[in-house]
C-alpha cells in the first residue's frame, strides 16, 4: 500500500477513535488507535544518512509526530497514568531517597502493562524495590554525584527545566507497543493548597546572607558591621559545620561559627566584619561559606559550600540559585542629616532598604497613613513603580499628596505606565507618557508609536540645565555619574507635559530622536514635585554610585528650591 492511501486509512480509522471515546467506549477507541499505529509503523523508516532527500525527513518526521499523538491518544483511552512521589524534593548527593510509583489503568482494557522503570541522572542507582499490594511500587533510589547534565539547546527556552527524574511503563495493547512517562515530583501540601514540585538535586548546605548590600561612603570614616548567615541543611543526616567569611585584603572578620545540626533545618550565624580605616572606592565581595570536615584527621578532606538557593518570590516553587555574598560599595555621596523619607510602594521594590543604608530614615506608607497621617514631617515622598497602577487607594489620596507638596514637600514619582496614568491627572500640570495619536488617513496603516524608554543603558546624557540645583546640591551631578548604568536608562517617560515643568536631562538610543521626559519637575506652592522615568530601582540595587547621588539630591529637592512658584493647581480627576 502506497502512503497516501495508507494515511487515509490512518485518518479514518482516527475518525473511528474519536467517535468511540464521544461515547465513551474506550474498548473501541482503543482498538481504533492500535490500529491506526500498526499503519504508521508499516511505513519504512529511512536511516539518519545526509543522503536522505528533503521531502522523505519532512515525511518521517510528521509520522512521528503522528505517532506521538497516537501515543499519548492511547494513554488517555486506556487509563494509563503513573503517579510517581518522591518523599523528598531536593535529593543531596551521597544520600537516598524514596519514589513511589502508583500504576493506573482501565480495568476494561486488555494488555500487557509492564513494571514501572526509573529514568535516573548518571552514576544514579535504584538500591531497592518494594513492591506493594495496591500495585504500586516503592524504589529507594541513591543519589550519586550532582548530575552534569546538558540540556538540549531548545531547553533553555522552557519555562521549567527538564526533570531530574521521570519514570516510564511500558504497555502492549493487542500487540501495539507504547510508553507512558511522567515526571517525578514532591507533594507539598498546606491547609490551602498542593503543590506538585520538580525534583532539583541540592548542596548539602545552602547559606543566606544579610545583609546581601552594604554602603560605605568614602569621605568617611568606616566603621565595623555585622553579617547574618542563615546556614540551611538539606542534609538528612546529623553534621557538623562551620560558616565563616571571606573577605577582601586588609579586612578582618571573626573566627568561623561551629554549627551542629541533626538533620535538616536552619542554623544562624554573626560574624562582624572591620574593613580599612580608608577605604578606596569600588566594589568589594565578602563571600560566605559553610565548611563540613574540620580537616585535621588524616586523609580528611575539608568540603566547602558557597551557594544561596532561594525560592522566587514570585514562583516560589522554583529556586533561584547565586553566590553567597555581600556585596560592598564605596563611593562618595553627600546626604543631608536627618533625611525622612515615606514611601508608597507596590511591587517589593529594593529601593527602601537601599536608601536606610545610606542612614536615611524611611517609613513605608500604608493606605490608612496616606488617607489619615501627617505627612508634614517627611522631607520627601516617594511614589514606587507602577504605584498608581497597583496601589487603588493612591488616586484618592493624590490630592493630599498634591497639598504636602504645596506646604513645602517633595514628591517623588518614579515611573508609572501610560494606561493607568494618561487617562487621570495627577500630576500637578498636564503631563502625558503616550499622547493620542492622530487617526491614520484612509488606507494608510496606524502608525505604531514605541514606547518611551531608553533601551542603551550607556546612552549619552545631555544636560538641559546644568546649574539646576537637582544637578548640583548637594552632589555634584557629571556625566561620570552616568558610567556603569544597567540594563537600562529608563522607561516610560514623559513626552508631552505643560511649559510650567522643567526637564533636566536629554538622552536617547542610538538611530532615535530625543527624549527629555526622564527627569522632569516643577515648584509647586513651597515644594518641588518631580517625576521620574530614570531606572533607580535597576541601579540602586546594583550599587551604582551616580544613581545613589542623584537619587539624594531629588529626595533633598524642596531643601535646595532657589524660588517658589504659588499657583496651585486643580484637583486631579478621580
Amino acid at each position: 500500500m502506497g502512503v497516501d492511501p495508507l494515511m487515509r486509512t490512518v485518518d479514518a480509522t482516527l475518525v473511528a477513535a474519536r467517535d468511540a471515546a464521544l461515547r465513551l467506549d474506550w474498548k473501541a477507541a482503543a482498538g481504533s488507535l492500535v490500529t491506526a499505529g500498526r499503519k504508521i509503523n508499516e511505513v519504512p523508516v529511512p536511516s539518519n544518512s545526509a543522503q536522505v532527500p528533503a521531502p522523505v525527513a519532512y515525511l518521517a518526521r510528521s509520522l512521528e509526530r503522528k505517532r506521538e499523538k497516537i501515543d499519548a491518544a492511547l494513554a488517555l483511552v486506556t487509563g494509563l497514568r503513573l503517579d510517581a512521589l518522591a518523599d523528598r524534593g531536593e535529593p543531596v548527593s551521597g544520600e537516598t531517597f524514596t519514589v513511589r510509583v502508583d500504576p493506573h489503568h482501565r480495568g476494561e482494557i486488555a494488555g500487557d502493562f509492564k513494571k514501572p522503570t526509573l529514568r535516573l541522572p548518571s552514576d544514579w542507582n535504584v538500591t531497592k524495590e518494594e513492591p506493594e499490594n495496591s500495585g504500586a511500587i516503592r524504589f529507594t533510589v541513591s543519589a550519586g554525584p550532582n548530575p552534569q547534565r546538558t540540556p538540549p539547546p531548545a531547553a533553555t527556552l522552557l519555562p521549567e527545566p527538564p526533570p531530574l527524574v521521570t519514570v516510564s511503563q511500558e504497555a502492549v495493547v493487542d500487540t501495539y507497543s507504547f510508553t507512558v512517562t511522567a515526571p517525578v515530583v514532591q507533594l507539598r501540601a498546606t491547609s490551602t493548597r498542593a503543590d506538585r514540585v520538580p525534583l532539583r538535586i541540592v548542596p548539602a548546605y545552602t547559606l543566606a546572607v544579610e545583609p546581601r548590600q552594604a554602603i560605605e561612603i568614602a569621605a568617611k570614616r568606616s566603621e565595623p558591621f555585622d553579617v547574618l548567615l542563615r546556614v540551611h541543611s538539606y542534609a538528612t543526616q546529623p553534621g557538623e559545620v562551620r560558616a565563616g567569611l571571606t573577605v577582601p585584603r586588609g579586612w578582618k572578620t571573626g573566627v568561623a561559627v561551629p554549627l551542629k545540626f541533626d538533620a535538616t533545618g536552619d542554623r544562624y550565624a554573626r560574624l562582624t566584619v572591620t574593613p580599612p580605616l580608608k577605604l578606596a572606592k569600588g566594589n568589594f565581595k565578602i563571600s560566605a561559606y559553610v565548611e563540613r570536615g574540620t580537616g585535621r584527621g588524616r586523609g580528611e578532606k575539608t568540603e566547602k559550600f558557597t551557594t544561596s538557593l532561594e525560592p522566587l518570590p514570585t514562583l516560589p516553587t522554583q529556586l533561584w540559585t547565586e553566590p553567597a555574598l555581600c556585596s560592598v560599595h564605596v563611593f562618595d555621596v553627600i546626604v543631608p542629616e536627618n533625611l525622612r523619607i515615606g514611601y508608597v510602594t507596590a511591587e517589593n521594590e529594593p529601593i527602601p532598604e537601599t536608601l536606610q543604608r545610606l542612614g536615611i530614615r524611611v517609613e513605608m506608607l500604608d493606605a490608612v497613613a496616606l488617607a489619615f497621617r501627617d505627612l508634614s514631617p517627611f522631607n520627601a515622598i516617594v511614589i514606587g513603580v507602577r504605584a498608581y497602577e497597583l496601589r487603588p487607594e493612591l488616586a484618592g489620596a493624590n490630592q493630599r499628596l498634591l497639598d504636602y507638596v504645596s506646604k513645602g514637600g517633595t514628591l517623588v514619582v518614579q515611573y508609572q505606565r501610560e494606561f493607568a496614568w494618561d487617562k487621570f491627572q495627577y500630576a500637578p500640570y498636564p503631563a502625558l507618557i503616550s499622547p493620542p495619536l492622530p487617526p491614520a488617513k484612509e488606507g494608510t496603516p496606524p502608525v505604531v508609536r514605541p514606547l518611551p524608554r531608553i533601551t542603551d543603558e550607556n546612552s549619552p546624557v545631555k544636560f538641559l540645565k546644568p546649574n539646576d540645583p537637582l544637578l548640583n546640591h548637594p552632589n555634584k551631578i557629571t556625566q561620570d555619574d552616568f558610567k556603569g548604568w544597567m540594563q537600562e536608562r529608563g522607561l516610560y517617560f514623559w513626552t508631552e507635559f505643560d511649559p510650567k515643568y522643567t526637564p533636566l536631562l536629554g538622552m536617547h538610543d542610538p538611530g532615535e530622536p530625543e527624549l527629555n521626559g526622564g527627569l522632569v519637575y516643577t515648584h509647586l506652592g513651597k515644594g518641588t514635585y518631580i517625576y521620574t522615568g530614570l531606572a533607580f530601582f535597576r541601579q540602586l540595587p546594583e550599587g551604582i554610585p551616580g544613581a545613589y547621588r542623584l537619587f539624594v539630591n531629588l529626595l533633598n529637592a524642596s531643601r535646595a528650591a532657589e524660588h517658589v512658584l504659588p499657583e496651585k493647581p486643580r484637583a486631579p480627576k478621580s
